[in-house]
């Protein structure tokens, strides 16, 4: 969601897990992207908490 054809969208939400994926990326085990449409994620993240808070 929000990522090019072939890609996936990560989302790091903590120091740990921009460790891992600092780690990933430097093996080479990843590659990243600055290619991200947040529009996509934003809108399906605000009705979720729109009904969380129902």
């Amino acid at each position: 969601m929000g990522s090019p054809n072939g890609y996936t969208t990560l989302i790091v939400r903590t120091l740990v897990g921009q460790h891992l994926l600092e780690s990933a990326v430097a093996s080479g085990k990843l590659s990243t992207t600055d290619e991200l449409n947040l529009g996509i994620i934003e809108k399906p993240g605000a009705k979720k908490l729109e009904r969380k808070q129902k």
